[in-house]
């Protein structure tokens, strides 16, 4: 029937009434579906009716399917809402699943982990509750079998802890013996419902390819919401779009407004995360009382950089080799209660990254040459370095950040890039069973890093 972005939601709202589907699938970032079915249902609301919110995870797809077919006693719209959905899962959204995973992991967000974990599980069907279907107790093959890409590599036992955490509130979920919920569906629409009875669907991730994708985006009405999360300027560029409407909109509503540079700084901040964008703006909004700009002393007081964007600023200023910025951002990290053994972590990724790079771009079949321009690296290089699918999941990044991230490893000889993780670990041990205090252990592995000389430094208790 149709096909809305998010420009063209408006349009949407404005002829829900009057051309009213029976199903409408809004597939992107959670919080941009939320915020849009919520749109949605509150013009299919204005005379009566109610939401029936139905968790993804724990509905039962028959049951729904019966409540759809039925006539309502209840007066108006009656709207059922499931969120993430898994109708559209399926091996080709495994990928992407796994990296919201990793994401959620290292945000320090373990129920978002496991939800995700979950999701991918059952996708590529694997039972979560099942403790030989545990994915850390697979090997190589039967992670490209199951999953559709390499395995990740490294200790992934807290894969299991995820799942433990997670257990109890799948095991909630009722069976059912519906063998395709998808395609029954299907039927149950085509077949035709009650015209005041409305199927909504939210998801994150959704595989095109489905027969029942396909059936939405032609009969009934598919809302993509989805925003290109690439560091390239014309996704940064869709990113910082998104990101100011929702600023003005929370803005407009709590009648408030921002110094001129201050919406940067807290973009800057938050980087591509709206419901943290409308969450740190509400919180603003409300620490003015009566008054009705948001000033930079505001932001400072109230808005840190997120835990991810100050890492990345870590590894960065170290790339760069910008010494006082790299001791800076340790104090505002260790300010900001990330723990120091993150610190660890994020450096040892970065340092053996940078020594695979240097590794590769010695290697004279992949044609790469010190301040080769990006575009030639993207067309000569890139092809043949992923001609080696044991790099996959190094060199799946977006193609510009991996141009940088090889012209930061030329900058440096492979043998201090080995230093670097021998100080490394010697600094995890430090934090680990020595008297030094965070702050020292890490100014000091910096400082070692980044001195010419640094490796002939030592720390003795």
């Amino acid at each position: 029937m149709a096909f809305y972005t998010r420009e063209t939601l408006p349009e949407l709202l404005a002829e829900a009434t009057d051309k009213s589907a029976a199903a409408y699938l809004f597939v992107g970032d959670r919080f941009l579906c939320q915020q849009a079915s919520a749109q949605l249902e509150k013009k299919f609301l204005a005379n009566g009716g109610m939401v029936h919110a139905l968790d993804g995870e724990s509905e039962d797809p028959a049951r729904t399917i019966s409540r759809l077919r039925s006539f309502s006693l209840l007066p108006g719209h009656q709207l059922y809402r499931i969120s993430d959905t898994r109708l559209f899962y399926s091996k080709k959204v495994a990928k992407s699943l796994w990296s919201r995973i990793v994401a959620a992991k290292n945000e320090n967000k373990p129920d978002t982990a496991a939800r995700h974990l979950r999701s991918m599980m059952t996708a590529c069907g694997l039972d979560p509750s099942k403790p030989e279907d545990d994915p850390a107790e697979l090997g190589s093959h039967a992670w490209k079998k199951y999953f559709d890409f390499p395995h990740p590599g490294g200790d992934l036992s807290w894969l299991t802890v995820l799942l433990t955490r997670g257990l109890k509130e799948s095991s909630t979920a009722p069976k059912t013996s519906v063998q395709d919920p998808a395609a029954l569906l299907q039927e149950t629409l085509e077949a035709g419902i009650p015209t005041k009875n409305i199927l909504l669907l939210l998801a994150e991730e959704v595989d095109k390819r489905k027969r029942f994708y396909k059936y939405l985006k032609d009969r009934q009405v598919v809302v993509d919401l989805s925003v290109d999360k690439g560091a390239g300027s014309k996704a940064q560029k869709a990113q910082k779009t998104v990101l100011m409407d929702l600023i003005n909109t929370t803005l407009k509503r709590m009648g408030k407004t921002m110094a001129p540079g201050v919406v940067e700084q807290l973009l800057d901040r938050v980087g591509f995360y709206p419901v943290a964008v409308v969450m740190e703006t509400e919180k603003l909004c409300l620490s003015l009382g009566s008054r009705k700009q948001i000033k930079q002393e505001d932001l400072d007081g109230l808005v840190g950089r997120t835990r991810q964007e100050a890492l990345f600023e870590l590894t960065g200023a170290i790339g760069r080799q910008q010494l006082a910025a790299s001791l800076a951002v340790i104090i505002r990290l260790l300010d900001n209660q990330v723990h120091p053994l993150a610190v660890i972590a994020t450096l040892r990724n970065y340092a053996r990254k940078l020594l695979l790079f240097k590794v590769l771009q010695q290697q004279h079949i992949y044609g790469y040459t010190p301040g080769m321009p990006a575009n030639l690296f993207q067309r000569q290089c890139l092809p043949a370095l992923k001609k080696n699918s044991r790099w996959k999941q190094e060199l799946s990044g977006h193609p510009y950040a991996l141009y940088m991230q090889f012209n930061t490893a030329s900058n440096f000889p492979s043998t201090r890039l080995q230093q670097w993780l021998q100080l490394i670990l010697q600094a995890e041990g430090r934090l680990k069973g020595s008297p030094f205090a965070p702050l020292t252990v890490l100014q000091h592995l910096v400082l070692s890093m980044l001195l010419v000389d640094g490796h002939n430094k030592t720390m003795t208790p």
